[in-house]
């Protein structure tokens, strides 16, 4: 027979807190010892103990208790470091208000007195060939072609100069060289004539890219969420188990995200036309085909931080961390031709690039598909990789 006794010392913790066997005669009988007599003074003499210590050595325990769990969260210490590293450096070169390097053409006549001055200027980057007329010019610039047209007659003297309004500091800065240009000069300053902003209004300027912005928070933080949630919860391998394949996951995943995204584009687009009168002057079936193309990048990107991210803290940081660049680098606010070549081609890896410039040639120029397909192939192009990415990583996570 096994007897069973329970150590002494162990029973505050419960009388089945430790029993070890030990053999007897009689193996019909099975004794079990009573539970001593313990005082209970000396069971919470060490509870009681920990709570009076010092107040400065228990705070201490805390710091020390996160920072092991900072130190072991990986991913989070290494966002921690970088971002903002990355952040001082895409500000201090991509915040550049002063532009360089203007496309420019010249219109009727070529002159090289002019297009060396325009050269050693600085601000200006002519072109080689020369606009036939006005009408070419101004298809060039709705075109994104160039930014601005100098036309020029038979004496080879500026009698007009046409500028692109749809990008405010691109267009504040040439027609302020423009001027500068003329100063000390004895020929008359030719008439300046705005294109598709005339007023240069902050706002028509900044709606078509805010626009983007408003559809990249949608698309790419609600996606990367909703995945992790799933992970956190543990139901996505619930999901991986039933006969839908990750692929069919997936997509399945980001079809409500882009259609709350597309019914944001109509609510942002009705709000901007009735509240800040800013039109839509192209096809508006151009623009939602476009924004489709934009959001699968976008969603792809989401996808691909949501299988990195193993938390829901670590994938709102991931977003911020996409987020902010892409602000900062897809010409919303500071035109691509300001930044140098270091940190601008980072802006022609975000999907944001692109779509600002297609909102802006639409909504403000009226520019068709034909203007818009450098662009259009961008967007297929990289939604094509931030989805495979995400596909890919995505089946060596859950494997």
């Amino acid at each position: 027979m096994v007897a069973l006794t329970i150590l002494p010392d162990l029973w505050p913790m419960g009388p089945l807190a430790l029993v070890t066997p030990r053999t007897v005669a009689d193996r019909r009988q099975v004794a079990i010892a009573e539970p001593p007599t313990t005082d209970a003074s000396a069971v919470l003499a060490p509870v009681v103990a920990h709570v009076r210590r010092p107040g400065w050595l228990r705070l201490r325990s805390l710091v020390r208790k996160e920072f092991i769990e900072i130190r072991r969260d990986r991913r989070t210490l290494a966002l921690i470091v970088a971002v903002p590293i990355f952040l001082l450096v895409i500000f201090g070169y991509a915040a550049q208000f002063e532009v360089h390097h203007i496309a420019t053409e010249l219109v009727g006549n070529d002159s090289l007195p002019l297009r060396t001055a325009l050269a050693e200027h600085g601000a200006f980057a002519v072109e080689n060939g020369v606009a036939p007329n006005v009408a070419a010019a101004e298809n060039d610039i709705r075109d994104g072609h160039v930014a601005a047209a100098v036309v020029v007659n038979r004496e080879g003297r500026p009698t007009r100069v046409l500028i692109d309004g749809s990008n405010l500091l691109v267009a504040m800065t040439a027609e302020r060289k423009l001027a500068a240009l003329q100063q000390g000069s004895a020929t008359p300053t030719p008439h300046v004539t705005v294109l598709y902003n005339p007023s240069l209004r902050s706002t028509i300027f900044m709606v078509p890219g805010l626009i983007g912005i408003i559809m990249t928070q949608v698309a790419l933080v609600l996606t990367a969420l909703g995945v992790v949630r799933e992970r956190e919860r543990g139901t996505i391998e619930q999901l991986m188990i039933t006969p839908v394949t990750k692929l069919e996951l997936m997509i399945g995943k980001t079809i409500p995200y882009l259609l709350i995204a597309l019914c944001d584009l109509c609510v942002v687009l009705l709000v901007s036309w009735q509240i800040f009168g800013v039109p839509v002057r192209g096809s508006v079936l151009l623009l939602f085909g476009e924004a489709f193309l934009f959001l699968t990048a976008t969603l792809g990107m989401g996808l691909l931080i949501s299988t990195l991210a193993r938390t829901q803290l670590q994938a709102m940081q991931m977003s911020v961390f996409v987020q902010l660049p892409q602000m900062l680098l897809s010409g919303i606010i500071f035109p691509l031709a300001a930044m140098p070549w270091s940190v601008r081609w980072l802006g022609y890896l975000l999907p944001l690039t692109y779509f600002a410039s297609v909102a802006r040639g639409v909504m403000l120029k009226g520019v068709g598909l034909s203007g818009l397909w450098p662009q259009t192939v961008a967007l297929a192009v990289l939604g094509l990789v931030y989805v495979g990415l995400a596909v890919v990583r995505f089946r060596k996570t859950l494997d």
